[in-house]
């Protein structure tokens, strides 16, 4: 299982387009099933109607007065025949029993109704094309008329539509574009927005409400940051002398010397800690200087001490050992302090999490895989395990920030981190650098 970033939903606009894509399509053929139902409702109702009743009024008529002319017109033909004479009518027409269908005549294919009364068959042909071509005009014509003014209508509808929702889109792009600290800048940004209708003026009015709350809030964590920044630092900084003068008096036993070393490692663990957490709480990211680092350098670098600081920081006897694997060399553009405690939270979890399982570290094309063997993480506790101080029921050692830290930064520099794991099958954590360069 491996966690990544979400893929990007459709907007607004593209969803309109496919609802009115459908429409037209619905609309388009509801019209041709009912053309060609009204085609066969014409052929197999009103035609056959039509054949009978003149069938009926030609019977009557020669009833009437005797031997009377067969229909000759331009649309239809009848001939009649005794049943023993048969012989006598042209070649297609011979074998076809008593009914009504369409029949292959002379090349064309005719609608006919054969009828039979006293002991001689009619046949009536119809031919449809004057009527066919009487139906286009007077049918499909105007039907195409019409189809032309609901897709002119859709048209009209969707791009009145897309107007509606412009103002909407442009203002989530002034919100995205927009620094939340320069308040000035945001409101005449929005100011055109005011101007364009109630709805759109209301959205706009929310926004810099919510705005100036979200700065009074930027500015409350921002004063707090700046107290906590010197809280922080003068106690450590006491502590750290403190630990200091302790070792030139070298009055200590050997227990004594290890407790000094384990209090010196949490101090600078602190100090470290309290400055990442300072950093982050940072908006602005100019004031830190950016250089090309070369990856595989700096990680080389990073393992000794990372090792050492682990091995110093706890009781029990582990392997410490980091196999570097450098399939690609690639340099990034970013602050050094920031990849330094990128990687070094990197390491740390794994050694510290690893249970003394070995620990590979996999340079590739543009990305950092951290990877141990330790017990692995099943798929509830890889959905928790990004979030700030959680530790899992098995494994307490930490303070629970090291791969939310790494998330943070990831996020706050473009960087995209993922995670797979199975439990009994080890983890492995892989930062990509979408801009790295190739050396």
């Amino acid at each position: 299982m491996a966690y990544s970033l979400p893929k990007k939903r459709k907007g607004i606009q593209s969803r309109l387009i496919r609802v009115f894509a459908m429409q037209a399509t619905l609309v388009s053929v509801a019209t041709a099933l009912g053309v060609f139902a009204a085609y066969k409702i014409a052929e197999n109702v009103l035609v056959k109607e039509a054949l009978t009743s003149e069938a009926e009024h030609y019977f009557q008529l020669e009833q009437a007065y005797g031997e009377y002319p067969l229909p000759n017109t331009k649309n239809m033909r009848g001939y009649k025949a005794h049943l023993d004479k048969l012989g006598s009518l042209p070649a297609a027409l011979q074998p076809l029993p008593p009914g009504y269908g369409r029949q292959q005549i002379d090349g064309k294919s005719p609608l006919v109704l054969v009828t039979e009364r006293n002991g001689e068959r009619l046949y009536l042909l119809f031919k449809e094309e004057q009527v066919s071509k009487l139906a286009i005009f007077f049918g499909v014509a105007p039907l195409t008329l019409v189809l032309i003014l609901i897709y002119s209508a859709s048209w009209f509808t969707f791009r009145q539509s897309q107007r509606v929702i412009s103002p909407v889109v442009k203002l989530a792009k002034v919100v995205e574009a927009a620094n939340v600290t320069d308040s000035q800048h945001l409101d005449q940004a929005l100011k055109p927005f005011h101007e364009v209708d109630a709805d759109i003026d209301s959205l706009a009015t929310a926004i810099e409400h919510f705005t100036f709350r979200l700065q009074s809030f930027v500015e409350r964590e921002r004063t707090f940051t700046r107290d906590a920044s010197h809280e922080l630092r003068t106690p450590l900084a006491v502590l750290k002398g403190s630990l200091d003068v302790l070792d030139q008096m070298e009055t200590f036993t050997e227990k004594g010397a290890t407790v000094v070393m384990r209090m010196r490692q949490t101090i600078d663990d602190m100090v470290s800690l309290s400055e990442t957490l300072l950093m982050l709480a940072r908006e602005d990211d100019g004031k830190l200087d950016k250089v090309n680092i070369v990856i595989n350098d700096l990680i080389a670098t990073l393992v000794t001490g990372v090792v050492a600081s682990v091995s110093e920081g706890v009781q029990e006897t582990r392997s410490t050992a980091i196999d570097v694997v450098n399939e690609s060399r690639f340099e990034v553009l970013a602050p050094d302090k920031v990849l330094n405690i990128l990687f070094t939270n990197l390491l740390k979890n794994a050694l510290v999490h690893g249970a003394g399982a070995a620990v590979t570290i996999r340079i590739g094309a543009e990305s950092v895989t951290v990877q141990d063997e330790g017990p692995g993480m099943n798929s509830e506790m890889q959905k928790k395990v990004l979030q700030p101080f959680y530790r899992s029921a098995n494994d307490g050692k930490g303070h629970g920030l090291g791969l939310s830290i790494v998330d943070r930064l990831c996020q706050r520099f473009g960087w995209q981190l993922e995670i797979a794991s199975e439990p009994g099958k080890g983890s492995a954590i892989t930062v990509y650098f979408p801009r790295a360069r190739m050396l």
